[in-house]
Order: C-alpha cells, then structure tokens, then sequence
C-alpha cells in the first residue's frame, strides 16, 4: 500500500526548509540521506532514518552503511524506495515533495556518489544538505526520483 502523506505536508515541507537552511552538514545526524528520511517522516510518520541514524560519523562510515551491496546512493535509496511502497518516476514527473536522487558533482568536489534532496515547493528545485544549510539543485541534475506518499 502506497504511503500516504499528511493533509498539511505543504506546510511541513516549508518549515523543514526552512529550519534546515542553518543546519551544519554533520555525518549520521544532517546528511542528505537523512534529510530525505526527515522528509519521509514529517510527510507520512514512516521513520525510514531510524535504522541508521548515528550508526555513522565519517563519509568512510556512512559509504559502509549505504554503499556495502550498492554502486551508488541512488541504488540504496530504490532498495528503500522500493520495500517501503515508494514507487520510482522519471525524474521529469517527480512533484513537490518526492525525493529525488542528484548529481552533485562539482569540478572542486567530485562526487561519484550523488546526493538525496527532496523536491521544494517550486517543483524546479530540490533541497539537499549542503555544508551550511541546504542547497538547491536544479532539476537537470536529477538521475532519479520516487514518490512520498
């Protein structure tokens, strides 16, 4: 049975938004998988999180927590996706509030792995824990999505 998510998720999706823009990055408390998880829980009460929250403080621990059976973030998080009645979409039809898998390379920081965001309320966009705060990435930099609820 597919997720169902709150009445009011617009609003809680504003307000993670916003309480999360001067949040310090940090492993296994404010990354981008536990964003996504955070999203998942303020829009249906299904805590996807919980499993791995704290099991991690490294980006060595956290690529041996989501990474061990997987070659990238996005092929963990369709595992999740997948078990917990999230169906996946073409990026191009993921909506407000659907998580979406995102490459955030940059020629400065090279990333193989990609990040979790969650789409905002202009559907353009998707946040994702960036050092300070969250950033927004555009949706041509989205590889894959699934649907919350």
């Amino acid at each position: 049975m597919p997720l169902q998510r709150f009445q009011n998720w617009p609003r809680r999706l504003h307000i993670l938004i916003q309480s999360s823009q001067a949040i310090t990055f940090q492993w296994g408390l404010h990354d981008c998988g536990l964003f996504a998880a955070r999203w998942i829980r303020e829009a249906t009460g299904l805590d996807l999180g919980a499993p791995y929250r704290g099991t991690y403080s490294t980006e060595a621990g956290a690529d041996a927590v989501f990474l061990a059976g997987y070659s990238d973030l996005g092929s963990f998080a369709a595992a999740i996706a997948a078990a917990n009645s999230m169906p996946e979409v073409p990026p191009t039809f993921a909506r407000r509030g659907d998580v979406v898998w995102v490459d955030n390379s940059t020629p400065l920081n090279p990333s193989p792995y990609g990040a979790l965001g969650v789409v905002g309320l202009d559907p353009r966009f998707a946040h994702c824990m960036g050092a300070q705060g969250t950033v927004r990435v555009h949706m041509s930099r989205w590889k894959r999505a699934w649907q919350v609820g």
